[in-house]
């Protein structure tokens, strides 16, 4: 009991602690030629060569974004992960200026002075950054992005690697441990548009500098999901397959922006899909005032809860959000049912079983037909469900995760998938694939994989292998098949997405 109190009190402090915003070093790469230096470190993998840059214009205006910019108060934020996760000594927040195109938050790297190089075992953000993309505020988003990535690797570095295969994306449904990873990072965005001063960013904030055409370009459909998709909740609902042929089906269903305004996915689909878990923590996070300080203190609670986790150890089979709720509802009492509701109420109680989104789809179905009469009615009655389901869950957190089942993983050959190699394996979870991703299975057609849907839809959620084979009437060869990918996806493992 006495450690408890000690422990709390240090929590405390580390909540109310002025911060220090983390200083912005920035790296270059070394050049052989036209390309990148890279170099292996002690567990063999290659990490990039880099000299320290102190000056310079780009430097200058990086520099101003860290002193006066949102950037600033994410490097105050990665100061408050840093002493969250027990550092003694605070480390610069690193970012790379990478010579190649992508964003992302990578660990390790060889820093080059005096003509020596020593290995840097640090988090850093792999980033293209030129004067115009930080003018145009683009840097300050994605920078806050992949920060968001590198405050979790401080503070939960044992985040597991999930199961998933399928390239993430706002839209996708992948597994637990990605769509955590990805949708905590991801709600950094909305943060960052709340936040700016930026005018350029401002401008595009309100739809005042769209462009025809580029409105097309996948990333750009992403990253509208990120800020519009997560702003009004789109990802809880199921998607449409847009039109197209048998070879883009899968790619077709897992990027769609086509929502059914009156069908939800499952409380499984939903936590893992990074839009969802975005969507949760801008509600549950991004609320309330907006001086740098205020932000920093409600962050350092909760950077402060996910650190502190009396070494019980995440799973890439549970669901990580739900377990993170759990720890910070023991180390923030008075802020537990808040949080509470915030899951329940953007995911309509999907995880808790199917009750209140099925009342939610006919009222839905209804409200979009302009039906009056049956839309108020209805309303009635789901706020009132929602209300009793709040105070059971303040009761009984266990009930928060009731309508979940196990994760069953499956490897498929992955042929025919059009936007990925032939040589690929696409792995399949029975309790949250669509008919796309069932029908790459040995011996499930399409009427298989929709008779395996509805079941799972009807009656819930699949208990083992051995169910979906009952339920969907596989025969002893399918069966025999099915088992032999539970096996490959067992034998394989997680999926280092790194």
């Amino acid at each position: 009991m006495r450690y408890t109190k000690i422990l709390a009190g240090c929590l405390l402090a580390a909540v109310l602690m002025p911060t220090q915003a983390a200083e912005l070093g920035v790296l270059a790469p070394v050049m052989v030629g036209d390309k990148p230096q890279f170099r292996k470190h002690g567990q063999g993998k290659p990490a990039p060569v880099v000299t320290r840059v102190v000056d310079g214009e780009l430097y200058t205006q990086l520099q101003g974004q860290a002193r006066d910019g949102f950037v600033a108060t994410v490097l105050a934020l990665d100061e408050s992960a840093q002493r969250a996760a027990g550092a003694r000594e605070i480390r610069p927040t690193w970012l790379y200026m990478s010579a190649e195109d992508g964003g992302f938050a990578r660990q390790g790297f060889w820093l080059q002075e005096n003509g020596k190089q020593r290995f840097v075992d640090e988090p850093y953000v792999d980033l293209v950054v030129d004067q115009g993309s930080v003018g145009n505020g683009d840097f300050e988003e994605i920078f806050a992005h992949e920060m968001g990535h590198v405050c979790l690797r401080r503070l939960v570095p044992d985040l597991p690697p999930g199961y998933s295969h399928t390239p993430h994306a706002s839209m996708s449904i992948t597994d637990y441990s990605t769509a955590f990873d990805e949708g905590f990072a991801t709600h950094f965005q909305g943060l960052a548009r709340r936040l700016t001063s930026n005018p350029k960013l401002r401008e595009q904030e309100l739809g005042l500098s769209a462009k025809p055409f580029l409105g097309y370009w996948m990333s750009n459909l992403d990253r509208a999901g990120r800020i519009e998709g997560v702003r009004r909740n789109w990802f809880v609902q199921s998607q449409l397959l847009p039109p197209g042929d048998e070879a883009t089906a899968l790619a077709r269903r897992d990027l769609s922006t086509a929502f059914d305004t009156a069908r939800l996915r499952d409380g499984q689909q939903m936590l893992s899909s990074e839009g969802v878990i975005a969507t949760i923590f801008y509600r549950w996070m991004v609320p309330g005032p907006e001086d740098r300080e205020a932000v920093v203190q409600r962050y350092s609670r909760l950077f402060a809860s996910f650190a502190h986790r009396d070494g019980r150890r995440l799973r890439h089979d549970s669901p990580v959000l739900l377990d993170l709720v759990d720890r910070y509802c023991s180390d923030a009492a008075d802020d537990c049912k808040r949080v509470q509701a915030v899951v329940l109420d953007t995911t309509y109680g999907a995880t808790t079983g199917r009750e209140l989104p099925s009342l939610t789809e006919s009222l839905a179905a209804t409200g979009r037909l302009g039906d009056m009469e049956s839309y108020v009615g209805g309303l009635k009655q789901a706020r009132a469900q929602m209300a009793q389901l709040q105070e059971l869950v303040a009761k009984e957190p266990a009930k928060l995760r009731a309508g979940l089942g196990p994760d069953l993983w499956l490897l498929a050959a992955g042929q025919h998938l059009g936007w990925r190699a032939e040589s690929d394996v696409v792995a399949v979870n029975l309790n949250t694939a669509e008919p796309e991703s069932l029908m790459l299975l040995p011996g499930i057609d399409r009427a298989a994989a929709e008779r395996a849907l509805a079941s799972r839809r009807k009656d819930g959620v699949f208990a083992d292998l051995e169910d979906f084979v009952r339920r969907t009437g596989a025969d002893d060869s399918t069966a025999q098949k099915l088992r032999q990918a539970a096996e490959a996806a067992r034998k394989a493992g997680p999926y280092d997405r790194i």
